[in-house]
């Protein structure tokens, strides 16, 4: 796999997308494990002159979302592990939908350390 995420291409993406709407998501795939990742969104938020103010996980890192905010731009980063390395969007969002995500992420979580508490009950 030669092809990586490039941090200051996306930039330019969400800032050109940002000129419409401030809130947006950027969905992308990624190959990287979660400290690959942290320094992904640390060189995002860079190139956008932002920071990470939230980082989320589910139990086995196959999404990640990260929370990165300056004046122009509130963006949501969510990344899907796959084996390919790509953008496949940067769009307008809602709180609405940032909710179900975080919320789905939280789910995932809180049911993850349920199953582990209840099997080391058993």
């Amino acid at each position: 796999m030669t092809a990586r995420l490039d941090a200051k291409a996306l930039a330019k993406r969400i800032e050109r997308a940002a000129k419409k709407d401030r809130l947006l998501i950027a969905v992308a795939k990624s190959a990287m494990g979660r400290t690959g990742l942290q320094k992904f969104s640390k060189d995002l938020a860079k190139a956008l002159k932002a920071e990470v103010v939230r980082t989320g996980y589910t139990p086995n890192s196959e999404i990640s979302l990260f929370e990165l905010r300056n004046d122009e731009v509130s963006l949501v980063l969510l990344v899907l592990r796959s084996d390919s390395e790509k953008i496949i969007a940067v769009e307008p969002t809602t709180d609405h939908e940032i909710g179900e995500i975080e919320s789905n992420i939280y789910s995932a979580n809180i049911n993850d350390v349920y199953v582990r508490l209840v099997s080391d009950i058993f």
